[in-house]
């Protein structure tokens, strides 16, 4: 009997230690990162073993990084982007099988210099020259040579007037500058004593400074050229809005959540905005500069009924472009890396879409000038695919559209950018609202072009081609001059394509609003609710 017992426990060490053998091996596992010290935007490829076939959560300090940077992730390799708002952090995976050993990884910029280097790094920076200093344009390269301008990291920027400047004792006020980071797309080129940076909307003639962590530079004197055409502001209304969201969480799971994606109002050219939480900040979960993130729980399955309200203070100018439409070149070949993800196809926009580039091949064969060309765009989608004022349904989406050969107007909208962008052509959808002249808030689609020489230009297709939603007048009298800009009738709510938050494979996604392009507006597992979005309430206007 004695001996059974040894035996039956001999039995059951060698099962466990059995099972503890095989989980380390099918457990996931980081071999290697390379590279160790990325850029923002490098790509960056872990090696590993039993990563899986079918994808998982790469987990950055224990938070999934959203699935839209992860580029690949096959059973021995994961390639990703690196982001620009961690320093350093452990980098784990997760799937079924479980969670990887961690490995670590840190920006370039944050790694410490060589000791000999940092006595040479404590001079603020100085500019000896830019070319050109005068006639620069909007979206074109301009060269800074000089010295001590380091390498890219967050403290570095290169300024540029945002309003017209004769003194240079005005330079010292940065509320006067376009500020450039020295990671972003707008940076060519950045070395200790050259960079080269792009443009950016909204430079006017004045100064250029580059700022590092040593100090400031000197300001050097620059002109913006307008041959192209230029961008002129009108009269500005101040809109304050108020939209609120009402949940009830029924009841949850232990780790049962629900996540709601709000939108912010874009800043732009032509939009101004400030958002404040007035009710429900403690759930507040993350927040960018075009979404916030409420997450609610098992915990809150008891509160009965929360309410989410903010108020969006949006101040909102009339914008028209002044175009010397003979003297436009299109982009070419090899456009700007800034503005790269506006001539490519995303989840909103089909430019690759076959019927898409058969259009834009035909307009192209008929005029070469890229403002004729956005006319022709247009035309062709209003003509083409038949406009349902009835099909305003969430899922109003460009394929099927294209498919249907009639949509509702977010179809359109996003059909005409996609038409554009397979031209060559940057193009970025807005979702918002017109304000009636009883004050009412219609859910209306538009668009902005970039041309260079002049920058992003806001434009509405559908009352340009003369397509008026029932209850709004134009405030142009002259319909097509709403191709080369709009009036402070139009409040944007959302602007392009936007990463959000990685959902969880078990969680259900939805789509509940017309006034955002978000991919989903919420998304849950484990748990039971009802919410209630309700739309923005116009509670006042003030013209400036």
């Amino acid at each position: 009997m004695k001996q059974r017992r040894i035996i039956t426990l001999c039995i059951l060490i060698l099962l466990v230690v059995t099972g503890i053998i095989v989980y380390l091996r099918i457990q996931p596992r980081l071999l290697a990162i390379d590279p160790v010290t990325p850029m923002p935007g490098d790509l960056v490829n872990i090696v590993g073993h039993n990563l899986g076939k079918n994808g998982g959560e790469l987990l950055l300090d224990n938070v999934p990084l959203p699935s839209q940077a992860v580029i690949l992730w096959s059973p021995v390799l994961i390639s990703f982007r690196m982001p620009s708002n961690y320093d350093s952090a452990t980098v784990q995976a997760r799937t079924k099988l479980g969670v990887s050993n961690p490995l670590m990884i840190a920006l370039a910029s944050k790694v410490p210099a060589k000791a000999e280097n940092n006595i040479v790094q404590q001079q603020p920076p100085s500019i000896t020259s830019i070319k050109p200093s005068t006639n620069a344009q909007i979206g074109k390269l301009i060269e800074l040579r000089g010295s001590y301008f380091g390498m890219p990291e967050d403290e570095s920027a290169v300024f540029f007037s945002k309003v017209p400047i004769i003194s240079a004792v005005e330079a010292v006020d940065s509320d006067n500058f376009i500020r450039v980071e020295s990671m972003s797309l707008f940076i060519d080129k950045w070395n200790s004593s050259y960079i080269s940076a792009y443009v950016p909307d909204g430079v006017e003639n004045g100064y250029v400074l580059v700022r590092t962590r040593n100090g400031l530079s000197n300001a050097f004197p620059i002109s913006v050229s307008r041959n192209p055409g230029r961008l002129s502001r009108g009269d500005s209304v101040t809109y304050t809005l108020e939209d609120t969201l009402v949940i009830h969480v029924a009841a949850s799971l232990p780790d049962g959540r629900v996540s709601f994606i709000l939108s912010k109002p874009p800043t732009t050219q032509y939009q101004s905005t400030i958002t404040t939480i007035e009710t429900g900040s403690d759930h507040l979960r993350a927040e960018t500069a075009v979404w916030q993130e409420f997450r609610f729980g098992a915990a809150d399955a008891r509160l009965g009924r929360i309410e989410l309200r903010r108020r969006l203070v949006i101040d909102v100018c009339e914008i028209k472009a002044d175009i010397a439409i003979g003297s436009l070149q299109p982009l070419g070949a090899k456009p700007p890396a800034f503005l790269s993800s506006y001539l490519a196809a995303d989840a909103l926009v089909p430019s690759a879409n076959p019927a898409i580039v058969s259009a834009a091949l035909s307009i192209q064969k008929k005029e070469k000038n890229p403002f004729r060309q956005i006319v022709l765009a247009a035309q062709w989608t209003f003509s083409n695919i038949k406009l349902n004022e009835e099909k305003q349904i969430l899922r109003d989406d460009a394929i099927n559209a294209l498919k249907s050969k009639a949509g509702g107007m977010r179809s359109l909208v996003l059909i005409n950018c996609a038409l554009l962008r397979a031209l060559g052509i940057p193009a970025i959808p807005v979702a918002g609202f017109l304000v009636t002249e009883d004050m009412r808030l219609i859910p209306h689609y538009w668009s902005e072009y970039y041309l260079a020489g002049i920058g992003w230009i806001p434009f509405d297709p559908a009352l340009a081609i003369g397509i008026t939603p029932s209850g709004f007048r134009p405030i142009f009298t002259d319909r097509s001059s709403y191709y080369q800009g709009i009036d402070n009738r139009h409040i944007a709510m959302a602007r392009g394509y936007q990463l959000l938050p990685s959902v969880p494979v078990e969680a259900q996604s939805k789509t509940k609003i017309s006034w955002s392009l978000f991919e989903y507006d919420e998304a849950a597992y484990g748990l039971s609710y009802t919410s209630t979005w309700n739309p923005p309430v116009l509670l006042s206007t003030a013209i400036q």
